[in-house]
């Protein structure tokens, strides 16, 4: 059995966290702005340093703008978003978010003939094994979204733990993490649209008729460790009638 790594939250993703508690205790129709750095430091029991750092990262979410000489401020209309593209949170809660009772269908987890491309996507070596997992995520039995991850076996124990991975239907990211300690940190996307009936293989599990008509929006994604690792390539459909994703973003323009 491989080492299970507990999963301690770093003190900075802590105080975010309270930093949102205190925001949804807000009455932000009266006022939207935070105590001052110090102030918030304290009631939540963190030095400044960790506490700039949650800032900063619900800034850069787009929860919070700064204005210089002003103070820092709730962004109320971000509030109102229910799925965000960046961070982005998994996709059993985005469907819940948007107000639906998830649900989640593995297909298949095989292994497969080793495709070149992916395998240098992944910096995989000659000797490794390609492994691919299909899942089908339902929103109130709709089909929401269809994944397909493609990772090298040696991230899931090898060949001997195979035949009981094959039957996983969690997430794989905390399959990984639980048995090496790689941990999915952030990816790069690459956005497009396609037909739900060209979608590859997918045919082989539902409907045309169950898929509808109207274009799914398209990822491919390469996950990576902290250490900038690619862990996992991912194909990812999503069907924008129930998931629709926002996205606040700072704008850099030169006047």
């Amino acid at each position: 059995m491989g080492t299970r790594k507990l999963n301690v939250m770093p003190l900075s993703e802590q105080a975010k966290t309270e930093v949102m508690r205190y925001i949804e205790e807000m009455d932000l129709n009266r006022d939207n702005k935070l105590p001052r750095e110090e102030v918030l430091a304290e009631m939540i029991g963190v030095s400044r340093i960790t506490i700039r750092q949650a800032l900063n990262a619900l800034a850069a979410e787009g929860i919070i703008f700064r204005r210089q000489g002003k103070g820092t401020f709730v962004n109320v209309d971000s509030l109102n978003i229910k799925v965000t593209f960046s961070p982005c949170m998994e996709l059993t809660q985005m469907i819940q978010n948007s107000g639906y009772k998830p649900s989640v269908r593995l297909l298949k987890i095989s292994k497969i003939k080793r495709d070149d491309e992916i395998a240098s996507i992944l910096q995989m070596q000659k000797e490794e094994q390609l492994v691919i997992a299909e899942k089908l995520f339902l929103a109130d039995n709709q089909i929401c979204a269809f994944c397909r991850d493609y990772f090298s076996m040696n991230l899931i124990g090898g060949e001997e733990a195979f035949d009981s991975f094959s039957k996983y239907e969690d997430s794989i990211y905390k399959y990984i993490y639980n048995l090496s300690g790689e941990k999915v940190e952030w990816d790069k996307v690459e956005i497009d649209t396609v037909m739900p009936a060209d979608i590859q293989g997918l045919k082989r599990y539902v409907t045309v008729k169950e898929l509808g008509d109207s274009p799914y929006l398209y990822l491919k994604s390469i996950n990576y460790s902290s250490n900038d690792k690619p862990l996992v390539y991912a194909n990812e459909y999503f069907n924008p009638s129930i998931i629709r994703f926002n996205l606040i973003r700072q704008k850099k323009i030169q006047y």
